[in-house]
């Protein structure tokens, strides 16, 4: 499965841009996590993101 992280400009005050991240993740993944619209927290571990439930 193939995904990214996109950067998306979050909002601009005068003249500081602010950023976010998006992780675009496949259907049945998120569906099969039972994290949706749950708190997650996020890690980095051996060069990978690992998420986890809070």
């Amino acid at each position: 499965m193939i995904m990214k992280i996109i950067k998306v400009l979050s909002k601009k005050v005068d003249n500081k841009e602010y950023s976010k991240y998006i992780l675009n993740l496949p259907k049945d993944i998120v569906e099969q996590s039972n994290f949706f619209g749950k708190e997650l927290k996020a890690r980095i571990e051996n060069h990978r993101i690992i998420i986890d439930k809070e």
